[in-house]
């Protein structure tokens, strides 16, 4: 797409994006105020009925108030014919009135303007409830039982012209059609096709009055009652669904008249109150038209006006991309493109002297490449060479450890975690079963030679290799003599008898068990003996001292001084531990420390409950577990047994 084409569709887009964002807002703006207008007009004459409704409950019950005060409905022995004739006098004075009732205190019509039901018991109905807990007069919306229409019941109590004492009810029907004459027919601003829906509910959301559907008076419940229902506050509460308007007004006090606390709601279809809404955007959309066109057409000029200097230097700086550093450019104009084109004059006379310079460059960096490729070659072959010797040498160490069967044929529950740090390592393991006379022995040794990798894998196989010497051909059984016997023979192998201190070798621990008799001797240096008793499941750690076999200062016999030797009778299901200090020394957890001696001792003691293979993978699952985010920092071999 070329710049011409990007400006347009820039400018077109600026122009449509503003025009767009403005006509929104205008939009949401006629729409609030179209709101507004609709929220203050509706609760106007929602303020207007209820007051109607209730200047005419008011109005009306006075009427019966005043006629109940006549002597003819107070004498205490009324004649029932004069009653009736009173009756329809006063339903003759006021066309409003359909009939009128007299009744004694136990509901019992004595007189009717139309002369219906006289002397049967009138049910008790809401407006007799009423009257009955005390009230002096009520108003009330039900089916006549006499008349058998929905009417406008308006009851009040009839005291003694003599005593002042209650002796009768006196009753005013009004035909709810009434009703519809005071409210009469509402909208918004004087458009018809806008009425608004009236319903008058009672307290259980029964529709006492309606100008939708007139046949569903005392007949059916408000659909939406439980979602207005909630509307409490004082005044007109207003209430807004995805498809109405709602305007609930709760009955309120006239004058003297306490209301029956009825709700009043005004209601109207979003579609039908925001219909002149439509047109508005119309009339507003046809304005902008026009003149978003011509902006558009202005947009368009602007952009060819400025996109026809800056094709001219695209295709310049095409030429020179192609290698024509010899293009005329066009300089004319003193703005920022006459300046982008000087400059482009310029950096194509550099680029001539600098296309010069590179090919000097790249030839040496050729012949550069040519050499690292060559030493390349050279560092792969001697890498597959070394790896190749270490894949060999670690087959050689592993050959000179003994088979785990070894081990497991005296004690079969018994285990070995050996983890080199690199492929070949300096901690071994060494276990052989032997016989002297008429007794059998397991020797068993763990060791931990200086340094790993390839100086340490020396070290642990002429560590493992004298250990099979000095106990097979020299007959050695003490784990004593047979350390010092070994720190002796590593001083020859290095040459190293004449220095007095020397660091170098290797920590070990052996223990020598008589099979018999269980008896075990344990001797070693740098490394402890860990000893779990069946009988308690409580470590027991025998140390030794920090001394380097091969290193250690003084002949055999002063090295066999220095050492100590532990006696310990064991017993069935006794657990044994050799470990070098690879496991403690670990670096990891969330604070990447040393797991320590104390951990791995805490370690050993709570898994020694479980069988030993269990426990085996334990101490794998917490060593991997902890060295998750951190590389291995030494040799690991841990060896554990349980006497059978």
């Amino acid at each position: 797409m070329n710049i011409y084409a990007k400006l347009t569709i820039l400018c077109l887009f600026l122009v449509l994006f503003t025009a767009g964002v403005l006509s929104f807002f205008a939009d949401q703006k006629v729409e609030q105020t179209f709101k507004e207008e609709i929220v203050s007009s509706m609760t106007q004459q929602s303020r207007g009925i209820s007051a109607d409704i209730g200047r005419f409950m008011f109005s009306r019950l006075n009427d019966i108030r005043l006629a109940a005060k006549s002597p003819y409905f107070r004498n205490n022995n009324p004649n029932p014919e004069q009653l009736t004739q009173r009756l329809q006098e006063l339903e003759n004075l006021n066309d409003l009135y359909y009939s009128f009732s007299y009744f004694d205190l136990n509901r019992v019509r004595i007189a009717d303007s139309k002369r219906l039901s006289i002397g049967k018991q009138h049910p008790e109905t809401p407006y007799w409830t009423r009257l009955m807990n005390g009230q002096e007069a009520t108003v009330d919306v039900s089916t006549s039982e006499s008349v058998g229409r929905v009417v406008i019941h308006l009851a009040t109590k009839v005291t003694s012209l003599i005593d002042n004492t209650e002796i009768g009810v006196l009753v005013g029907r009004i035909l709810v059609d009434e009703l519809f004459k005071i409210v009469g027919e509402y909208s918004l601003s004087s458009d018809t096709s806008r009425n608004l829906d009236i319903h008058l509910l009672d307290t259980e959301g029964t529709i006492l009055y309606s100008n939708l559907d007139p046949s569903s008076i005392l007949t059916s419940t408000y659909e939406e009652y439980d979602l207005i229902s909630s509307l409490n506050e004082p005044g007109v509460n207003f209430l807004e669904t995805q498809e109405k308007l709602y305007f609930v007004t709760r009955d309120t006090n006239y004058l003297s008249f306490q209301g029956n606390n009825w709700t009043l709601i005004l209601s109207i279809p979003k579609d039908r109150a925001y219909a002149p809404l439509t047109q508005i955007r119309n009339q507003i959309l046809w304005a902008v038209l026009p003149v978003l066109a011509l902006t558009i057409v202005l947009a368009l000029v602007a952009a060819n006006l400025f996109v026809k200097p800056i094709v001219k230097l695209s295709n310049a700086a095409e030429e020179l991309g192609k290698g024509n550093l010899d293009v005329e450019l066009p300089m004319g104009s003193k703005d920022e493109i006459g300046k982008l084109a000087k400059q482009m004059a310029l950096m194509s006379q550099n680029l001539i002297g600098q296309i010069d310079e590179q090919r000097q460059t790249n030839k040496q960096l050729i012949d550069q490449k040519t050499q690292i490729e060559m030493q390349k070659n050279q560092l792969v072959s001697v890498s597959s060479q070394i790896r190749d010797s270490i894949s060999y040498a670690e087959r050689i160490q592993r050959s000179t450890l003994p088979p785990l069967n070894t081990l497991q044929s005296v004690f079969p529950e018994s285990f070995v975690m050996y983890r080199p740090k690199d492929i070949i390592g300096g901690d071994f393991y060494w276990f052989e079963r032997v016989r002297r006379g008429n007794n059998e022995f397991m020797i068993i040794a763990c060791g931990d030679c200086t340094g790993h990798g390839v100086p340490g894998a020396i070290m642990s196989i002429m560590g493992s290799n004298q250990l099979t010497n000095i106990v097979y051909y020299q007959n050695y059984l003490d784990p004593k003599k047979i350390i010092s016997r070994l720190d002796k023979v590593i001083k020859f192998e290095l040459q190293r008898e004449t220095e007095e201190v020397n660091r170098d070798g290797m920590e070990i621990g052996i223990c020598v068990i008589d099979l018999d008799t269980l008896k075990m001797e344990f001797a070693g240096a740098g490394i402890p003996l860990r000893l779990v008793k069946h009988n308690s499941n409580e470590l027991t750690i025998y140390k030794t001292p920090r001394q380097m076999v091969g290193g250690i200062e003084g002949d055999e016999q002063e090295v066999h001084a220095q050492l100590t030797k532990e006696v310990i009778q064991l017993e069935v299901k006794d657990r044994i531990f050799l470990s070098s200090d690879g496991f403690q020394d670990q670096f990891g957890g969330e604070h990447d420390k040393k797991f320590m001696s104390k951990n791995f001792n805490k370690l050993i003691e709570k898994s020694s409950s479980k069988p030993i293979l269990e426990q085996q993978k334990i101490i794998e699952r917490t060593f991997a577990e902890w060295s998750k985010n951190t590389s291995q920092t030494d040799d690991v071999c841990v060896l554990g047994f349980e006497i059978k």
